[in-house]
C-alpha cells in the first residue's frame, strides 16, 4: 500500500528515482543549425574574402602579369634610316614590328624610349638617342614604326660607340627602354616598364670592299685630283646611312712602314642595303707608290678620316670610319695600262670631233 509522499519501490523493495534522458547532436547537426542561424554572418565573411582576393588580383597580381606580358614581347627591326645628320641631331626612320606571344592584346600609350647599345649583355652607361615610340595595340605582330623624326643626340660619345659597333660587327644588339601605361579592357590602367632588346645585321667591317674603273692621270696639275674610280661597298644590313662627304687616306708599306701616299674622297656618301657603287676621286703620289711595288702590285691601306655634311664635321661617324682598316691589293701595273688606254681613247675622240 502506497502512501502520499513515499518513494517508489521496485519489486525487491529497492528505491529508484525517474531520470530524464537528452539526445546528443552530431557535429554535422550542430554545423547545420549554426549555419541556419548565422547564415548572414557567413555571407558577409565570404563577400569580404572574395573582395579581398579580387582586389589583390587586380591591384597586385595584374601589374605583375602586365609587366610579364610586356617583358615577353620583342621588337623586330626591318629597316632603319639615319639621314640628314648634324653634330647635334639625326633624322631617324625605324621600321619595326612588335611581336606579342600573349593571348591578351593590351594597348600601350605613346612613350619616349631611350636607345642603348648592348655589348655582351651589358647596357651602355648612357643612351645615344631618345625615340618617340607610337601608341601600340599589341597583337601577335603590330607595327611599331617611327617615320622621319629629327632626333636630338643625347650623347655624342655613345652614338660614336654605336657607329663603331655598326661598322665593325656582323650583328649588334640595342635596347629600347622607357615607361608607359598599359590598357586592357575595363581593368585599371597599369604602369609598366618597356625594355626590349633587338639584334640585327650591321656592316661587318665592309667586307667585300673593292675599287673598280680606277684610272690615274699623269698629266694632272700638282695638287689637283689625278686618281678616279668607283668604290664598291657591300651593305649586308637593313640600314641606310648618310654620311655626307667622306675622305680617306691611302698608304702603302715602304721599308715595312705604312707611308701615306695620297687621299681619296667620296662625295654624298650614302650606304643603302645591298651593293653600293660610289664614285671617288683623289690625289696620289706615284713617286712614293712605285718603290713599294712587288710584281706590279701593292697592298694599299685605306682608312676613313673625315665625314662632313653641309660643311659640319660628324665626329660620331668619323670615329667609326677611323676604326675600320681596309687593305686592298692594287694592280698598279694594270691601272697604269688602263689609264694609258683611256687617255688615248679620249685623245682620239677629241681629234675625231675636231
Amino acid at each position: 500500500m502506497t502512501q502520499e509522499g513515499s518513494t517508489d519501490k521496485n519489486f525487491q523493495g529497492t528505491n529508484y528515482q525517474q531520470q530524464e534522458y537528452v539526445i546528443k547532436r552530431t557535429f554535422g547537426q550542430k554545423a547545420k543549425r549554426h549555419c541556419a542561424k548565422f547564415w548572414w554572418l557567413h555571407l558577409i565573411i565570404f563577400c569580404l574574402v572574395f573582395l579581398t582576393v579580387a582586389l589583390l588580383v587586380v591591384y597586385v597580381g595584374m601589374p605583375k602579369i602586365a609587366q610579364h606580358q610586356v617583358d615577353d614581347s620583342h621588337l623586330e627591326f626591318r629597316e632603319a634610316f639615319f639621314l640628314n645628320p648634324t653634330p647635334e641631331s639625326v633624322e631617324v626612320t625605324q621600321k619595326a614590328v612588335l611581336h606579342n606571344p600573349s593571348t591578351f592584346t593590351p594597348t600601350l600609350d605613346p612613350f619616349a624610349a631611350d636607345l642603348f647599345l648592348v655589348t655582351a649583355g651589358t647596357y651602355a652607361s648612357v643612351s645615344m638617342l631618345t625615340l618617340p615610340m607610337p601608341g601600340i595595340h599589341a597583337k601577335k605582330a603590330t607595327n611599331a614604326s617611327i617615320d622621319n623624326q629629327v632626333i636630338k643626340i643625347n650623347n655624342v660619345d655613345a652614338l660614336g660607340d654605336y657607329a663603331v659597333a655598326v661598322m665593325n660587327n656582323e650583328n649588334i644588339t640595342t635596347a629600347l627602354v622607357g615607361r608607359t601605361k598599359l590598357h586592357l579592357g575595363k581593368l585599371p590602367t597599369q604602369k609598366i616598364k618597356f625594355n626590349s632588346t633587338s639584334t640585327y645585321k650591321t656592316l661587318n667591317s665592309l667586307k667585300g670592299f673593292n675599287t673598280t674603273d680606277v684610272l690615274i692621270n699623269p698629266l694632272a696639275d700638282a695638287g689637283t685630283p689625278n686618281l678616279s674610280g668607283n668604290a664598291f661597298i657591300p651593305n649586308p644590313s637593313l640600314m641606310t646611312i648618310e654620311m655626307g662627304n667622306v675622305s680617306l687616306t691611302l698608304s702603302v708599306p715602304i721599308k715595312n712602314v705604312d707611308t701615306i701616299v695620297g687621299n681619296a674622297t667620296i662625295l654624298n656618301f650614302k650606304l643603302v642595303p645591298g651593293d653600293n657603287k660610289l664614285p671617288m676621286f683623289g690625289i696620289i703620289d706615284n713617286t712614293k707608290v712605285f718603290p713599294a711595288l712587288v710584281g706590279g702590285k701593292v697592298n694599299m691601306t685605306i682608312i676613313g678620316q673625315n665625314a662632313t655634311y653641309n660643311g659640319q664635321h660628324l665626329t660620331y661617324y668619323e670615329k667609326a670610319l677611323r676604326s675600320n682598316v681596309l687593305v686592298l691589293e692594287m694592280n698598279v701595273q694594270q691601272i697604269l695600262a688602263d689609264s694609258t688606254a683611256a687617255a688615248r681613247a679620249a685623245s682620239n675622240s677629241t681629234s675625231t670631233a675636231t
